[in-house]
């Protein structure tokens, strides 16, 4: 056997044998254009031009909100369907309460649907949200009472498209006419308009986040009265949700002012206004039938007639038990305001109503 010292020279003269099959890469190693080389044995792809790693990028990002847009219109496509199906099945739209727990009710009028001389939870729409939610178990309300005394329909055509914007309710029950006749009417040019553009008016998801949006809202109504205790003419206030409305009325100094023929026409735009503002409007005809009501009532009908607009006849309900102008039983003494019996009867009539058409 030879001599380890003899196969020394042997040894010497092998190169070192690759790393599994691969050639040895010395790190140090670089290409004539001094780009280093590859530690696998590979040449790397030229690096990509400014411009196009730009382009590409932009690319990248304009994915996002493309994909958003397709996701809005599958999901508007799919709200859309929906609608159309509930419509075909129920012969109305979804109602909100699934969403927001409440179907809200917004009462607008005069001191019949404020409730004067009458305990703060006598009026009939604080009775009609204790009423409803009793005796109805398919889903519960919330009754909004937004009647002032001396309250005209040209005061509500000012104000309506702003209340719904701020209250935004599934239903408005409207009880306004019969101080047309001795009050000041407030400048229609003044009135504002709708402000819902065609995506409010049709878009499901434009609903979805309206319904999500007032669900989540906790704010409560606020009526101040004027703090020189002055009815006619005062500085009366209602706040809800950062939004302040005034209200209040002032006397005809020449006695009779408006007619039936302004009532008719205002009458005629609020409907026009709540179904702008996405509501159902109801009008409600007055229990009175002697006065100014005599005229009042007649006008009511007339318009639901014309414009299809569902009314609740409190003429009906009332003369049955009242058939003298005065009904101490249901009436205050003054025989045209409601007293707490009689605010009772009329939350019953509407409770009826409703639960017919929104179930």
């Amino acid at each position: 056997m030879p001599e380890l010292a003899q196969l020394l020279p042997f040894f010497r003269r092998q190169r070192p044998l690759p790393l599994s099959g691969f050639p040895v890469h010395r790190w140090n190693e670089r290409y004539p254009d001094g780009t280093p080389r590859s530690p696998i044995g590979y040449t790397p792809a030229p690096a990509m031009p400014r411009a196009l790693a730009r382009l590409e990028m932009l690319k990248r990002l304009l994915l996002v909100p493309m994909g958003i847009l397709l996701g809005l219109v599958l999901l508007e496509g799919g709200l859309q369907v929906a609608a159309r199906v509930v419509q075909s099945r129920t012969g109305g739209e979804l109602r909100s309460f699934w969403l927001t727990g409440d179907l809200r009710v917004l009462c607008l009028g005069d001191s019949n649907t404020y409730g004067i001389i009458v305990p703060r939870d006598k009026p009939w729409p604080q009775q009609l949200e204790t009423v409803w939610n009793r005796t109805v178990e398919s889903f519960r309300i919330e009754v909004l009472n937004l009647g002032f005394p001396g309250s005209n329909s040209s005061r509500l055509v000012r104000d309506l498209p702003r209340l719904l914007e701020t209250f935004r309710p599934d239903v408005t029950i409207i009880m306004i006419g019969v101080n047309d006749f001795w009050t000041l009417p407030f400048p229609i040019e003044a009135a504002d308009r709708p402000r819902r553009g065609f995506v409010a008016r049709h878009s499901k998801i434009y609903k979805l986040y309206y319904l999500m949006r007032r669900g989540s809202e906790g704010d409560e109504l606020e009526i101040a009265l004027d703090p020189a205790g002055k009815l006619e003419g005062g500085e009366h206030r209602v706040r809800f949700g950062g939004e302040e409305f005034a209200m209040g009325w002032s006397k005809a100094p020449q006695g009779l002012q408006g007619d039936a023929d302004d009532l008719r026409q205002n009458l005629r735009t609020l409907v026009a206004q709540a179904e702008a503002g996405g509501t159902q409007p109801y009008l409600m005809s007055y229990p009175a039938r002697h006065s100014f009501y005599t005229v009042t009532n007649p006008v009511i009908w007339e318009v639901t007639e014309e414009t299809g607009t569902p009314l609740i006849n409190l003429t009906e309900v009332f003369e049955p038990i009242c058939p003298e102008e005065a009904c101490p039983d249901y009436l205050l003494p003054d025989n045209h305001h409601p007293n707490a019996l009689g605010y009772q009867l009329i939350a019953e009539s509407i409770t009826a109503r409703l639960s017919q058409d929104l179930q």
